[in-house]
Parts: C-alpha cells; structure tokens; sequence
C-alpha cells in the first residue's frame, strides 16, 4: 500500500545481497543526492520500500543499522530463508587490501569488509573452488588486540569521503564499526561502542569518542598504545593523544567531553 501522497511504497519481507565491489546507498532516490553508506561484496540488506516507478529500493543494513537508497538495477534479491542464513551462519570477511573472486564467470575485486559466505568447517577448501585470491578470517573468531589493530593500520592514509565506507573513501562515523566488524565485532553507527572504561585501564584497540554536546557531533580515535592514535582528520593517520584532542578542540570550538571504550574482553 502507498504510504499516503508519498511516491514511494513500503515492502515486507524483501531483501537483497551485495554482488559487487561497492553498493552506494544514497539519502534520497537520486544519484544527485548524498552518499549515505556503501555496502560491500557478500553484505546483506532488507528492502524495505520502493518508488512508484520501481527504479529505487530503500535498503536497511541490519549489521550497522544504516538505510538508504539503491538504484534498482544494482538490486540482486535473495529469499528471506537465505538472508538469514548468510546473516547467522559464520563466513569469511576479506581482510587484504584489495582481493579477487571468480563470480559468474568474471572477476570482481573485494574490499577489506566483503564477506564470503563458506565457514571454516566446509568439507573442501572454498579457496581453491571459487578462484579466490587474498586474504580472509573468520567472522565468528574474534580478533585478539593486536590482530584488530593491525587491520586497522590496514587503513592508514585512506582519504575522508562523507559516506565512505573502503579504502578508497572513508567515512569517519562509518571507518570504525567497519574495523571492528572485520574482527568479528558489533558495533552499530551512531551508538556508542561497548562499555565505558577508565583512563587508567586503556589498552591498544580501544576506542575514544570526543563528544561536543553543542553541535551533537563526535570525533572517534582507536588507541594504538604508546599514546598514539589512529583517526581522520582529511585521511587516516596517526598521531599522539595531545594533537588529536588539540586538533578537534580547534575544530569544534567548545568544550568536549572525551570518554574511553572498549569492544575486547
């Protein structure tokens, strides 16, 4: 049924599986309007609306929890039964900085994130059937601190892109759930990551979030050890703890609130 005078009609029970390198999710149904989130090869999403024309699905990513629109035509639809097998059942998660697979006769090259759908309990080696090259891990063993730092440096130099989600462009907000989840952890944007930790208790792969009330904006870091830090500023580099808070302090302009996570046990 058509939500009122709106041009757009909600969906039940319709989902869809990113089959390329990057799916661009976009704020409005138009390729005119701002990127929101780009989905990676293996990602799975629900469609959740449609226009009236059919040329625009809007798309919920459950893992992250970010919804936009997709151009119809990149849509590659799967049952609800499937969905949620590839959603509950262990798979790999590309971990190189560019990897290939063999899909339907063709190349398509994989990202850091993309998601393969064979457990390490297949019966033959996946690896040498679907003519994969790189590197991946489990997404069901969770990284060791410094497996999760090392697959953050992985990231290193990546330029800023508002709504970025690769190595190619990057979104702050989007940059660290996205390390995380390659490591097998949940972290959903816009929430607070985990549990609050004192200063004290710190350890590499913990989180910083600089929050500024005012403006309703936060600044994230992933702490390296040795007071170092790794975040965006117009890529991602790493510098001391004293630069990053003077940088965002610059920034913002006003007083900020800097609180500790941690995701690791």
């Amino acid at each position: 049924m058509r939500k009122g005078s709106s041009k757009e009609w909600p969906l039940i029970d319709a989902f869809g599986i990113c089959r390329q390198t990057v799916l661009p999710l976009y704020l409005r149904p138009s390729i005119d309007s701002a990127l929101v989130t780009q989905l990676l090869f293996g990602e799975c999403y629900q469609l959740r609306g449609l226009t009236s024309d059919r040329q625009w699905f809007q798309a919920f990513h459950e893992d992250t929890g970010v919804e936009g629109w997709v151009w119809a035509n990149s849509i590659k639809e799967i049952t609800a039964a499937d969905y949620q097998v590839f959603l509950n059942q262990d798979f790999q998660v590309v971990t190189s900085p560019i990897a290939a697979i063999s899909y339907q006769g063709a190349s398509v090259y994989l990202l850091p994130g993309s998601r393969l759908h064979f457990s390490e309990k297949e019966l033959f080696n996946w690896q040498d059937h679907v003519g994969f090259t790189g590197t991946v891990r489990p997404h069901a063993q969770k990284a060791s601190r410094e497996e999760l730092v090392d697959l953050a440096l992985r990231f290193l130099h990546a330029p800023f892109q508002a709504g970025g989600r690769s190595i190619f462009g990057l979104d702050e907000m989007h940059a660290f759930p996205l390390i995380f989840g390659i490591g097998g952890y949940s972290w959903v944007s816009g929430k607070l990551p985990g549990r609050q930790i004192e200063p004290e208790e710190m350890l590499p792969g913990d989180v910083l979030v600089a929050s500024d009330p005012l403006r309703k904006k936060s600044f994230l870091g992933l702490f390296l050890g040795a007071d170092e830090l790794l975040w965006m500023d117009h890529r991602m580099g790493i510098t001391d703890l004293y630069h990053w808070e003077s940088h965002i302090k610059k920034s913002s302009g006003a007083q900020l609130e800097i609180d500790m996570f941690t995701l690791l046990a």
